[in-house]
């Protein structure tokens, strides 16, 4: 009886290996090769000829011909390049009807928060059905309402162009309405729909906002300045020493005011507001999780930066307790929301000089607006 031989069928992965390592002839050396046939992925362990950037984006498109998705990154010292099957589907950016809608109810919401807070009653009036004390209201409190909701778009703008000009999917602006109690909103924010495809790209996105919303916050806390007037110190309403101090606020109060010991500022909406969106702006730039700062701390530092989150989180809890305990809500969406931040699709490209320039005057933009204390 003759016996004959038949050879085991090829694997499919590693035909696919050669494959794309026949792609990677010129833009990355391949020192080891690695399968994980289980889930088809495959890892090319070498290091990036060149550019990584330039490089990163050619195999990409070379991969996407055969249906594959690369990812990179730095491990021991060496390039690992990850080939994943699958392509990234376009994100869907959303209903902007949504966002609209979104964004009236929060219009609303502040105007209702500065009624109440300089004892207007806005929701009280539209239960009388009384029409001249709701416009009067609504009158009265558009300042407020304007200039916050103004400083907040304009920061989510900041980030939505920077993703849009870097090709990312990600939606308009969503206003989160906040009826009935604080000052009317808990903010607003961009969904980004799509992977981040490298760490100057994340710096983009991530530093773009606080830099808009600062560029439009200080020259509005200029006119609220001299919109707002001297008073006694304790006299009634919404004066300076009922907020909490930063370098920034102080210096430019200083600036214009000497105020002896018996005085203070009554303060003008105006004022009010742009404080808010230069606070907003200091604590969004912390450097943890998904705020704009975790962003920057990621793009500058890599995989470093989760131990810089955890010290963060950790200094959250400590002015929880020896500062404010607004810190204490601020450490609980930090936490909820993650401390470690995603990788980009290829975090081997990092800033570059003028990036990391911008880093370092985002800190100081941190220092500047941070207020330890909020309220008094």
């Amino acid at each position: 009886m003759n016996e004959f031989y038949y050879p085991p069928p090829p694997d499919p992965t590693q035909q696919m290996s050669l494959k794309l390592q026949a792609e990677l002839y010129d833009l990355f050396t391949v020192e080891e090769v690695g399968l994980r046939p289980g889930k088809q992925s495959i890892a090319f362990v070498g290091r990036f000829l060149g550019d990584s950037e330039r490089g990163y984006n050619e195999i990409s498109r070379r991969f996407a011909v055969h249906g594959y998705t690369p990812t990179a990154h730095v491990e021991n010292g060496r390039h690992i390049l990850v080939a994943m099957p699958g392509l990234i589907p376009k994100g869907k950016t959303g209903n902007p009807l949504i966002n609209l809608l979104m964004f009236v109810a929060t219009v609303f919401t502040t105007l209702a928060a500065w009624s109440a807070i300089s004892g207007g009653g806005l929701y009280g009036a539209i239960l009388d059905g009384d029409m001249a004390r709701t416009q009067d209201a609504m009158i009265a409190a558009a300042p407020f309402a304007m200039t916050l909701l103004g400083i907040l778009g304009v920061h989510e703008l900041g980030h939505y162009i920077a993703a849009r000009y870097h090709r990312v999917d990600a939606s308009l602006p969503y206003f989160i309405p906040l009826p009935f109690i604080g000052l009317g909103t808990l903010g607003a924010f961009i969904s980004i729909k799509s992977p981040i495809q490298n760490r100057k790209v994340l710096f983009d996105v991530g530093v773009s906002g606080p830099l808009a919303g600062f560029a439009v916050a200080l020259p509005l806390l200029f006119v609220g300045l001299f919109l707002s007037s001297e008073a006694p110190f304790f006299a009634s309403g919404l004066t300076l020493q009922l907020l909490g101090p930063s370098i920034l606020v102080d210096g430019v109060v200083n600036l214009f005011y000497d105020l002896p010991a018996n005085r203070t500022l009554l303060l003008h909406p105006v004022f009010f507001a742009a404080w808010l969106g230069l606070l907003l702006t200091g604590m969004n730039l912390l450097p943890v999780g998904q705020l704009d700062g975790g962003h920057v701390s990621y793009a500058l530092l890599g995989r470093y930066a989760h131990w810089l989150a955890v010290a963060t989180f950790l200094g959250l809890m400590a002015a929880g307790y020896y500062l404010s305990s607004m810190w204490y809500v601020w450490a609980f969406f930090v936490l909820i929301s993650g401390l470690r931040h995603a990788p980009t699709l290829n975090d081997v490209t990092r800033p570059d000089p003028l990036r990391q320039f911008i880093g370092l005057a985002a800190l100081a933009l941190f220092i500047l607006t941070i207020v330890p204390t909020p309220f008094r």
